[in-house]
């Protein structure tokens, strides 16, 4: 999966007077042996790794290799030759570019060392909503763009140690609840929209929550069918699928597990009458 979003005109500068201008934005994810390769790109490039690891080849012959959590930068006028590197699992990453009269001079101003720098956990919403910005050529969406953009880069320097699993926590149990009924929706892809690796975010749930991310999501889909048996005539076929438990089984032995008894046992003992 590989997505591009770019400012209306990336050929030439806005008309709008500011020191940076962010150009594009996106996500990339690609398998073992994917490269990009590259010479004389005018602007700064952002990466920041979630999960697999990439390798970027430097100008002196060296490479070095990002993981998940790290980030890495290229200046303007660097060659961008990088590639996935990870056997088992792909290089994904979100970035973003900005060029300007300034850019350097921009760049240069926060003072990192150009290599790879561990951040922690990916600031998604902060790329989605960069994203949203770049797409329009009016004033505000312009100079909001370059907050956004500079609040990822002070994120590049390091955060407090706490607050991000916290806030990780946080973000899963609130999109866990609002996709839990979607069946296709699994920890692993939840984990992709959170911009984590699947380990890194079972071991922060497990530490604040005492269960895994994955027994969560099923006890919430558990309690929503409990809750259909127990208010609705639906049909028990429909229910798991209502929940998103596609599996049948699965939905039965939840059910049998948490009450002693099946789904249709367990409907017949809350009204007798039916």
């Amino acid at each position: 999966m590989r997505k591009i979003v770019s400012r209306p005109d990336t050929s030439a500068l806005p008309a709008l007077p500011l020191p940076v201008y962010i150009r594009s934005a996106g996500y990339n994810e690609a398998e073992s042996g994917w490269q990009e390769y590259d010479t004389d790109k005018p602007f700064v490039q952002i990466f920041w790794c979630v999960q697999g690891a990439g390798e970027f080849f430097l100008t002196d012959g060296s490479s070095v290799t990002v993981h998940p959590g790290e980030t890495f930068f290229r200046m303007p006028g660097e060659i961008h030759h990088h590639r996935s590197c990870d056997p088992v699992s792909p290089w994904s990453y979100y970035w973003f570019t900005f060029d300007g009269p300034s850019a350097r001079e921009f760049m240069l101003a926060y003072g990192y060392r150009q290599i790879p720098m561990y951040a922690g956990e990916c600031p998604v919403e902060l790329f989605l909503e960069l994203e949203i910005m770049v797409r329009k050529p009016e004033p505000y969406a312009q100079r909001h763009a370059i907050s956004l953009a500079a609040e990822i880069l002070a994120q590049m320097g390091g955060r407090e140690k706490s607050a991000p699993a916290e806030h990780l926590v946080r973000r899963y149990l609130g999109v866990a609840k609002e996709n839990m009924r979607n069946p296709e929706i699994t920890v692993e892809s939840l984990a992709r929209r959170l911009g984590v690796h699947r380990t890194t975010l079972n071991r922060h749930f497990k530490a604040e929550m005492g269960i895994s991310p994955g027994a969560y999501l099923d006890t919430i889909r558990l309690q929503h069918a409990l809750r259909l048996l127990r208010d609705t005539a639906m049909n028990l076929k429909e229910i798991p699928q209502n929940s998103g438990l596609l599996n049948q089984s699965y939905f039965c032995a939840l059910v049998k597990k948490a009450t002693g008894m099946s789904p249709k046992q367990y409907r017949e003992s809350l009204n007798p009458q039916k």
